[in-house]
């Protein structure tokens, strides 16, 4: 092997030598929440191996007599033994398919205690975000509720290219994922007629009364239900 090589080699493993001693710990970034938080684990298995060493660092650091904790599960020496050895398997940097296999059955046995801690952080947090953040641990970014959609707005209609059609357009709602529409006639005015809904936020109504006036009206559609029924357009058809 050549001095770079030996040269490129020394620094990993002084590096990672560096992630055994504990340091100035960055607590994790406070995420959004909305009811009960819940522990993050992707890292256990997506992080790149120095990424898992400073993520389990904080951890071990911030649970190491920390009243919220009392009773870890499994034990923060336990932790801090597979760590170790985890450490020393990566120090190793050796290629050869042994010593992948060593490594990767060291990672995993370092994750499933990661795990049963997470588990651990989870019941004896209750949710509580801050309580959660607390161990060291990040949370899961919780999605906030669609709520309430709001009606669409600038409702306008125009006539179609063929006698006895309208076409209505209305600015896109967000959150929106489908658009529903209804017309009714100037001579039946509380008689509404419901159309196929549709993506875009327009429609093509067709078969209409030419000399005849119409109101149309949209609502925007998602997963958490619809929004009120927009204000009403019209028109007279041709």
């Amino acid at each position: 092997m050549d001095s770079n090589n030996n040269n490129t080699c020394n620094t990993a493993v002084t590096n990672l030598q560096a992630l055994a001693t504990p340091a100035v710990v960055t607590p994790p970034p406070t995420v959004p929440s909305a009811g009960k938080a819940r522990v993050s684990v992707y890292f256990i298995t997506r992080a790149t191996d120095a990424d898992l060493l400073v993520a389990s660092l904080r951890i071990i650091t911030a649970m190491t007599g920390n009243p919220a904790y009392p009773l870890p599960d499994p034990k923060l020496a336990d932790l801090t033994a597979a760590r170790n050895a985890y450490i020393a398997v990566v120090n190793a940097a050796r290629d050869s398919r042994l010593a992948v296999a060593v490594r990767r059955q060291q990672r995993g046995t370092f994750g499933t205690l990661l795990r049963n801690l997470a588990h651990y952080v989870q019941v004896a947090s209750n949710g509580d975000l801050p309580t959660l953040l607390g161990s060291g641990f990040t949370a899961h970014r919780i999605r906030q509720p669609v709520g309430m959609l709001p009606a669409p707005a600038n409702l306008r209609l125009s006539r179609g290219r063929a006698s006895g059609q309208l076409i209505a357009r209305c600015n896109r709602a967000p959150q929106a994922g489908a658009y529903a529409w209804r017309y009714a006639s100037a001579a039946a005015p509380s008689t509404w007629i419901n159309v196929e809904a549709t993506f875009a936020a327009s429609v093509l109504l067709e078969g209409l009364v030419p000399g005849t006036h119409y109101s149309v009206q949209a609502r925007a559609l998602a997963k958490d239900g619809p929004s009120d029924w927009s204000d009403a357009a019209s028109l007279m058809v041709v």
